[in-house]
C-alpha cells in the first residue's frame, strides 16, 4: 500500500469514520425526550473531534507562515482546550444537571473557554508574525555582516604579511598575531541589527577606510618609520574598538 493511500486513510477516512461513529453513539443512547443539552453536546463533541483531527492534519502541511516552535505551542493550546471542554461537558452533563434546569451557565463556560482559546491563538500568531519578521530581517542583513567580516579579514591578512615583511612583531598575551586581529574579532561579533542603522554603517565604513589608508601608508615606509606606522595602527585599533562598542550599545534593542 502506497504512502499516498495510507495518508489519505489517516488524514481523511479515519477522521470521518470517528466522527460518524460518535454521532451514531449519540443517537444510539439518545434519551426518549431529547433536550437542548443533547444537541449542544453532540455538536460540541463533533467540533472538538474535528479540531483534534484538523490539527493533526495541519502538522503535515509544510508552511512558511508558522514556524515549528509556534506550531507546537498552538498544538498544546488546542489540546488544553479540548481537554478542558471535554471535562466541563462531562461534569455538567453527569453531575451539575441534577442541580439546575437551565443551561445558561453551561453555555457561558463553553463560550468563555472558546473565547479564551481564540484569544490565546491570536496572541500567539501575532508573536509568531513578529518572530518571522525578525528572522527575515536578520537574513536580509546577514550578507552585510558577511561583507564586513570578510573585508576586515582581508585587511588583517594584508597587514600581517606587511608586518612579517618589515620584521615587525606584535607582542600580546592573547593569540592575536597583529593589532588588526582585535578589530577583526570585534567586527565578527557584531549583530546583524547593527547594520540596520545607517549611522552605524557609515561609522564602520569610515573605520575600514581609515584602516586601509594606514596599511597603504605602512607599505611605503621602512625602518623606524615602519615602527611608527605600527604604533599609529595600534592607536587606531584602540580607538576603533571603543567606537564599535559604542555603536553596538547604541543599536542594541
Amino acid at each position: 500500500m502506497s504512502n499516498k493511500i495510507i495518508n489519505c486513510i489517516a488524514n481523511v477516512v479515519l477522521p470521518i469514520v470517528v466522527i460518524m461513529i460518535t454521532i451514531s453513539l449519540f443517537f444510539m443512547f439518545k434519551p426518549q425526550e431529547t433536550t437542548s443539552l443533547f444537541w449542544i453536546n453532540l455538536f460540541y463533541t463533533v467540533f472538538l473531534e474535528a479540531l483534534f483531527w484538523g490539527y493533526l492534519n495541519f502538522l503535515h502541511v509544510k508552511t512558511k507562515d508558522i514556524s515549528m516552535p509556534f506550531l507546537s505551542i498552538i498544538g498544546i493550546y488546542c489540546l488544553y482546550y479540548i481537554i478542558s471542554g471535554t471535562c466541563w461537558m462531562l461534569t455538567y452533563s453527569f453531575i451539575l444537571t441534577h442541580f439546575t434546569d437551565t443551561h445558561k451557565i453551561y453555555i457561558a463556560v463553553l463560550m468563555g473557554l472558546t473565547l479564551l482559546w481564540i484569544t490565546i491563538l491570536v496572541i500567539t500568531e501575532h508573536t509568531n508574525s513578529n518572530y518571522r519578521q525578525t528572522v527575515e530581517n536578520m537574513k536580509k542583513q546577514r550578507p552585510s555582516l558577511n561583507f564586513y567580516t570578510q573585508k576586515i579579514a582581508l585587511l588583517a591578512s594584508r597587514y600581517e604579511k606587511l608586518c612579517v615583511k618589515k620584521g615587525l612583531k606584535y607582542e600580546t598575551l592573547s593569540s592575536n598575531r597583529t593589532e588588526l586581529d582585535r578589530l577583526k574579532g570585534k567586527i565578527g561579533f557584531l549583530t546583524p541589527n547593527v547594520f540596520r542603522n545607517e549611522t552605524a554603517v557609515t561609522q564602520i565604513l569610515a573605520l575600514l577606510s581609515k584602516c586601509e589608508d594606514l596599511i597603504d601608508e605602512m607599505e611605503k615606509v621602512t625602518g623606524e618609520n615602519a615602527e611608527a606606522a605600527q604604533n599609529r595602527m595600534q592607536r587606531f585599533v584602540d580607538k576603533a574598538v571603543a567606537e564599535l562598542d559604542l555603536v553596538k550599545n547604541l543599536t542594541w534593542r
